[in-house]
């Protein structure tokens, strides 16, 4: 490689440092989901401790003779870095590279026919939502991530709106796990998976 073009690249890379800048765009859950397995014992533990404590569950799904509840609480961390010319009308112009990732809290209680608790299961993981290039007017920032099937709004705000469910999915309401059928699904569930698949799309 040249002295010419070594020196190029240089310039370019301080001027990418000098001109960039990155911004953290999050959407933190609704449910901050304190579950302690040590409080609550199996068998004897009913299901109105557990509401008192937790509140209303996302989900709630039949399960042989009993229930079973699922909470979850996801946040949604996108993190993009930028840079842009300071020259006319360059300068309203950013070039952005974007990556995002979901962390994810899922609780699922299990209850008997005397609504006793049978079992509590706490779970922790992350997703990688992937990354994305764009260019973006400087004065502008919007996410890059598809994260809207993991951030719609709370299902206990969607009851009554979800038992106004258009046909087909109608016919097939016993089974809708926002219908509290007989199943239970975390978000971000593709309709090919799952209850979701004894729907007619």
């Amino acid at each position: 490689m040249s002295q010419r073009s070594i020196k190029f690249l240089t310039i370019l890379l301080l001027c990418s440092v000098l001109f960039s800048g990155c911004t953290i765009i999050k959407k933190e859950g609704l449910n901050s989901i304190a579950f302690d397995p040590a409080e609550y014992e199996q068998g004897k533990s009913s299901w109105n401790e557990l509401l008192a404590d937790l509140g209303p569950p996302d989900q709630i799904g039949e399960m042989g003779s009993g229930m079973v509840w699922l909470y979850e609480n996801i946040d949604i961390s996108e993190f993009q870095v930028g840079a842009s010319l300071q020259y006319e009308w360059l300068s309203l112009i950013k070039l952005v590279h974007a990556t995002a990732d979901a962390k994810r809290v899922a609780l699922l209680l299990t209850f008997d026919e005397d609504r006793v608790l049978k079992s509590g299961n706490l779970f922790e993981w992350e997703d990688d939502l992937g990354h994305d290039n764009a260019v973006q007017f400087f004065l502008v920032v919007t996410s890059l991530a598809d994260a809207d099937h993991l951030s719609r709004e709370p299902q206990q705000l969607r009851w009554g709106k979800n038992l106004l469910a258009p046909l087909p999915e109608g016919l097939n309401a016993a089974w809708l796990p926002e219908l509290n059928g007989k199943g239970i699904e975390l978000r971000g569930t593709p309709l090919k998976a799952g209850q979701h698949t004894l729907e007619m799309h």
